[in-house]
């Protein structure tokens, strides 16, 4: 899928299910719980189901717009220009818990360089540097959409459900509320 600002905001499947860390202009560390109820499992192989190579890069891309969208506070849109030097070294398969870290290499105020690693376990599965063309989304409204819908993204993948309930269950009570069965 070509991503550019002129087209449609990307991220169409998130791939990223909890960001671990983030240290703005620095790096990120991101979650995906890879489930065997994955769509792609299903041609991806009969009997010996794992991950495509390039869903792991994907995941790679999304944790480094993450990262680049948040450091600039979402002004700017990073667009995937090159891969370089992917490599894929082991297979990841369902119940595995795919972590993602992502380093910036070097940023300037129209492109940065990240490195990417993909690991299960402590072990490397696959690993790449990813070049961004940063394209700010002032005055560009394909741009300020994806930004918007990214900072959401942002949001939901760093809210702690738990401590929402929990606030939310507080909240009942001082009311003057018992709580419904909970």
């Amino acid at each position: 899928m070509i991503r550019g600002p002129s087209r449609s905001p990307g991220m169409r499947f998130l791939l990223v299910d909890r960001i671990l860390r983030l240290e703005q202009g620095r790096e990120a560390i991101v979650r995906k719980n890879v489930s065997n109820s994955e769509d792609f499992f299903a041609d991806h192989f009969a009997g010996r189901p794992i991950m495509p190579g390039c869903l792991i890069l994907e995941t790679c891309d999304q944790a480094a717009r993450l990262l680049l969208g948040k450091s600039s506070d979402f002004t700017l849109l990073p667009a995937l220009e090159h891969v370089v030097n992917g490599k894929f070294q082991h297979f990841v398969q369902p119940g595995d818990s795919l972590q993602v870290h992502v380093v910036v290499i070097s940023q300037t105020a129209g492109s940065a360089e990240v490195r990417a690693s993909a690991s299960v376990e402590e072990r490397t599965v696959a690993r790449a540097s990813l070049i961004y063309r940063l394209v700010n989304a002032a005055g560009n409204p394909g741009a300020a959409r994806a930004c918007a819908r990214m900072r959401e993204f942002y949001e939901v993948l760093t809210t702690d459900p738990v401590s929402i309930a929990l606030e939310n269950r507080a909240r009942a009570m001082g009311q003057g509320g018992e709580g419904n069965g909970a």
